[in-house]
């Protein structure tokens, strides 16, 4: 009896293997809510750079040749990311056993904006190839067998340094490892659980007919813990280390990012305009070339500057230096006579300052 009943569950299971789609929630305006923090070099968190955000899923349509959930997203403090306006969209589509998502710099843009500016400048001439690799990627495999590698995106570029063509390779690979329980605040769950490595690999030439040798030179490894009908719970990408040194130009870490689902934030009544009277958004599109928006609240009239600096703390541009009467205001910043870097613009009132970090990538 028991062995007949094992032949059934196993017969059963390969005919009607795991359906993506029963991992992500089906009812629309479901909302996500993530604790992000940030990795130091040995892999702890950074309690003074924890912040929040709120993932929406807001309606299904076709993007880009799919039908796919679209997912507004949102990222701020605790006490200000209710507030915030969503100022990103993320794609997912689900198809039998398989789970797209459609890949973006985006997807690294924030590891980005918590790197160090020296770290930064090195790194920028190879951005240009993640924005090239825009589009669907089967990150997934829900029916794949255990611990058994597959391919997601293979792609072979040049970057220009100097008067120097540098060949390279992003390879990107999935891992379907062991199930595993994930214990969150939301409540504990059986969930698949992925491996996605990505990297850049400096290509060595040799003489025909010897094919190119890969070496890599950046490696993410972003594990990944999906639960029935909620989706992503738990994201960790460790800290990396970068080795430039066959460019000359040393080695170096980008932090480490951990995603957690967490109870959506209480206690906050949304609309409390005398909670949050200013608000300074994060600049969009960002990274940017040559031109971004930027747009804040003000409800009180005063005098207002918007000013824009470099990472040595120099004015490179001043955007709004006047009175105000109090509103919405969005501002458009033309950076065509500036270089690749990071900047920072500050908006300062009589009784509000922030500032925030921008990309310019050209």
């Amino acid at each position: 009896m028991k062995f007949s009943a094992l032949i059934l569950f196993i017969f059963f299971t390969n005919i009607y293997p795991q359906q993506a789609v029963d991992y992500f929630p089906q009812q629309l305006g479901y909302k996500w809510n993530y604790r992000i923090s940030i990795l130091d070099s040995n892999n702890n968190i950074i309690p003074e750079m924890t912040l929040y955000r709120i993932d929406s899923s807001a309606f299904l349509d076709e993007y880009n040749g799919m039908e796919a959930y679209h997912i507004l997203s949102k990222l701020g403090t605790q006490e200000t990311v209710q507030f915030l306006p969503y100022t990103d969209t993320n794609y997912v589509h689900l198809t039998g056993s398989n789970g797209y998502e459609y890949y973006k710099i985006t997807e690294i843009e924030f590891l980005l904006s918590v790197i160090d500016s020296s770290t930064l400048n090195n790194i920028i001439p190879f951005l240009g190839l993640y924005e090239s690799l825009s589009g669907w990627h089967l990150n997934y495999r829900f029916a794949q067998n255990l611990n058994s590698q597959y391919p997601i995106a293979n792609y072979d570029t040049t970057v220009a340094i100097d008067t120097i063509e540098i060949p390279l390779r992003f390879i990107k690979n999935g891992k379907r490892l062991q199930d595993e329980n994930v214990e969150s605040e939301i409540g504990t769950f059986l969930c698949k659980k992925f491996l996605i490595t990505s990297s850049l690999n400096y290509l060595i030439i040799p003489p025909p007919p010897f094919p190119p040798i890969p070496i890599p030179f950046i490696t993410l490894r972003d594990t990944v813990w999906i639960a029935p009908g909620n989706w992503i719970v738990k994201d960790v990408i460790p800290s990396t280390n970068i080795d430039f040194t066959f460019l000359n130009l040393g080695e170096y870490t980008i932090p480490g990012l951990k995603r957690e689902i967490t109870s959506p934030i209480t206690g906050i009544e949304e609309n409390t305009e005398e909670r949050f009277s200013f608000n300074l958004e994060q600049n969009y599109p960002n990274p940017f070339n040559p031109s971004t928006n930027i747009k804040f609240r003000i409800l009180n009239f005063g005098l207002v500057s918007l000013k824009v600096y470099d990472v040595l703390g120099v004015e490179v541009a001043t955007l709004i230096n006047e009175e105000k009467p109090a509103g919405v205001y969005e501002i458009t910043f033309n950076a065509s006579k500036l270089a690749s870097g990071v900047y920072f613009y500050k908006l300062t009132t009589s009784e509000f300052q922030e500032t925030k970090q921008m990309l310019l990538l050209k």
